[in-house]
């Protein structure tokens, strides 16, 4: 197998590892605080401003300092899903891929996007505020914060798996 490919085998693992990791975040750190909403909208959720959002610590695939928000949905069930990350200034998510289209927006701060299978700056992005990227699915990409960190929304519908195109580059194997 060539250096830097996964085999399927190990796809499916790290996609199963990453939908337990995302059902045990969801469970363990539930929906958003949402205001009140009127009995006949049953479902809504409002979120009033980013005082108002629920940081935890990310699960073990992410880099080291980054938190994650869920705002509505389950990442391991079908149906749709938001949520935020927040990534330490520096910070830098090594090249993966998503079993899904994501949808993802700088909300603040922000990044070098990068799309294939290395960081060639030829395919390197910078993104600021409002910023925004659709990738299909299973396109590897990578994304490293600025010098004041980010906080992006990605958007999807789930379940959400996440595969590094190197597994050496996923913090599980190297420590965090």
């Amino acid at each position: 197998m060539p250096f830097g490919m996964i085999s399927r085998k190990q796809s499916a693992s790290s996609a199963l590892l990453l939908g337990a990791a995302l059902t045990l975040f969801s469970v363990a750190h539930a929906a958003p605080i949402p205001t009140e909403t009127p009995q006949d909208n049953p479902g809504v959720t409002i979120i009033e401003g980013s005082d108002a959002v629920t940081w935890q610590p990310a699960p073990p695939m992410f880099p080291h300092g980054t938190k994650i928000a869920i705002l509505t949905g389950d990442t391991t069930k079908p149906g749709p899903f938001t949520l935020r990350v927040m990534m330490p200034a520096g910070s830098f998510i090594p090249p993966h891929t998503h079993n899904l289209d994501e949808m993802l927006t700088v909300i603040s701060g922000n990044i070098q996007h990068f799309v294939g299978q290395n960081i060639a700056t030829t395919q390197r992005r910078a993104l600021g505020p409002g910023g925004f990227v659709h990738l299909p699915v299973n396109v590897p990409h990578a994304i490293k914060a600025g010098s004041q960190g980010a906080v992006l929304q990605v958007s999807g519908t789930g379940p959400f798996s996440m595969a590094y195109v190197n597994p050496q580059d996923d913090p599980r194997n190297t420590g965090r």
